[in-house]
This record gives structure tokens, sequence and C-alpha cells, in this order.
């Protein structure tokens, strides 16, 4: 009985030290990737906000520039509307008329062809800044514990 009892207390001496002695084996799992820290973020956010402003710049611009050609367009219409008016007014045969008429469509046409050709050398319309991401908070260990508890 005691030869069994030494041999237990032995094998179980021999456990404990064993097993303090392994290394702790852990997940190998990849650390996440560290979210953007507050002083990164604000800078983001800086840099956001000065693409944001070049951005509604150009926008502005880019609709003046589109303001100006319409104002073209327009007036070249009236112009050819105009002069077709004056000339239809002194206008005796249909020949005469339906020259005017022509004469003024292939002014408008011309006017639609420059001003279509005007937009589309202003190119697309510029693309926005995308927003930085807010990094998220870490919730601690103890909160997620507080949850699990029942509200009194």
């Amino acid at each position: 009985m005691r030869r069994n009892y030494r041999q237990a207390t032995i094998a179980l001496s021999v456990a404990l030290f064993s097993l303090a002695l392994t290394p702790s084996h852990a997940d190998v799992t990849p650390s996440p990737t560290p979210s953007p820290t507050a002083t990164s973020f604000k800078a983001l956010q800086e840099q956001y906000k000065k693409d944001r402003e070049a951005f509604i710049q150009a926008v502005r611009n880019r609709e003046q520039r589109i303001r100006e050609i319409n104002s073209a367009f327009k007036a070249s219409v009236d112009k050819a509307t105009y002069e077709a008016k004056t000339l239809m007014a002194t206008a005796t045969t249909p020949d005469q008329k339906n020259a005017i008429s022509a004469q003024r469509r292939s002014a408008v046409a011309a006017a639609i062809v420059a001003r279509e050709s005007a937009v589309a050398a202003l190119g697309s319309l510029p693309m926005p800044p995308t927003e930085p991401v807010r990094p998220t908070k870490m919730a601690s260990p103890s909160m997620s514990d507080q949850k699990a508890k029942p509200k009194r």
C-alpha cells in the first residue's frame, strides 16, 4: 500500500512539473491588422477635407464652363432664328422660304454639334474623394461580461 502511495505521489509530482515546463500552445491565427489610430485618422480626415474642397472647386469650374457653352449655344441659335425671321419677311416665293428654313436648321445643327463637342472636351465629372474609415474601439472583456448579466 505504501508502495502504491509512493508511486502515485511521484507520478503526480512528475505530471505537475511536466505540465509547468511545457510551452503553451496558442492558436496560430494572424494578429488582426492594426486599425488606423486616432492621429492617423485625423491626418486622413484632413487630407479628405482638402480633397473634398478640390473636388467641389473642380465641379464648380466645370459647371461654369458648361454655363458659358450653353450661353454661346443659345446666342448662336437666337442669331440664326433672328436672321431667318428677317429674311422670311422679305421672301416672296416658297423656294426662298424653304431655303431660309433649311439655312436656319443647318445653323442650329452646327450649333448643336459645337455645343456637344465643347461639353465632350470638358471630360467626365471628377470623382469625389472617399471618406476615411473611422477606427473602431475595442470593447473590454468586462463589457461583454456585463452584457451577459441579467437586468435588475
